[in-house]
């Protein structure tokens, strides 16, 4: 009997994490329960199995333009089916904003990246990034805007809240406006943002479920190091990764509740 399988986006848009993201998954597993594969847009276009023993599709951070590029039209019909009828979505910072109704990053500035986006698992405007994390800092791709942001749990996810920091780099919150769907569940929080703003995500979608977070709960304070490593920004920028190693059980628990959410069964 073949093995169910996570399937993560590692195609144009997406950032060196993706590799992270399957390596802290596969962590989590069960030796020998799950195959983890790689997959490509002509995979999503061309390969007519390749949902056929999936369990979980992720998208990863990056970059969400070359995502709509690649992926509009049938490659998001038929990642939208495979939820519909009882598959798992995960995105991760740029793979949440692409799940949302509509995206708004950077508004109002030149470098805006603002519209509606296909998929629309979770009915909010998904608005970044966030620079009330970052001390003010705008987003530009390097060290210097990432930040240990402090979220906050909710009961949907946890019994009890669990205050943690995680590793955030141009992410987003989610928005409701006066959306009335009650398929959405606000899993965590941002503490740092006034009105305690949604940072994590879920929503029914058909049979199955779309979740979405805004920060990476797969980096660890050893994971932010070795992407720092030789970084000219490391010196100032280590303090982020300090910051992670101080609740990092916590942080690991939650990543941990959130694959199970998923579906996966963990070690």
């Amino acid at each position: 009997m073949p093995k169910p399988t996570i399937l993560t986006y590692i195609d144009a848009g997406t950032s060196e994490g993706s590799s992270r993201v399957m390596r802290a998954i596969a962590q989590q597993l069960p030796p020998a329960t799950y195959q983890i594969r790689g997959v490509m847009a002509d995979d999503l276009k061309h390969d007519a199995a390749l949902f056929d023993d999936a369990a979980l599709f992720v998208m990863p951070g990056g970059a969400d333009l070359p995502f709509c590029k690649a992926l509009n039209g049938a490659p998001n019909e038929r990642i939208r089916r495979f939820v519909e009828e009882g598959g798992v979505y995960l995105g991760i910072c740029a793979g949440a904003y692409y799940a949302c109704r509509e995206i708004a990053f950077h508004a109002g500035t030149d470098d805006a990246i603002c519209g509606a986006r296909e998929l629309k698992f979770v009915d909010a405007l998904a608005v970044g990034s966030l620079p009330q994390l970052t001390d003010g800092v705008v987003y530009d791709a390097t060290p210097r805007s990432a930040a240990a942001a402090e979220l906050r749990t909710t009961d949907r996810l946890t019994p009890a809240a669990v205050t943690f920091y995680a590793h955030y780099h141009g992410g987003c919150r989610f928005d409701f406006g006066t959306a009335t769907s009650t398929e959405a569940q606000i899993l965590a929080v941002y503490t740092g943002i006034e009105g305690a703003a949604p940072a994590i995500v879920s929503s029914r979608v058909g049979k199955g479920a779309a979740i979405l977070t805004g920060v990476h709960l797969e980096m660890s304070e050893r994971e932010c190091s070795d992407a720092l490593r030789g970084h000219s920004d490391m010196a100032t920028t280590m303090r982020v990764c300090d910051r992670l190693a101080e609740t990092g059980k916590a942080r690991l628990e939650v990543f941990r509740r959130l694959l199970i959410r998923a579906g996966l069964t963990l070690r």
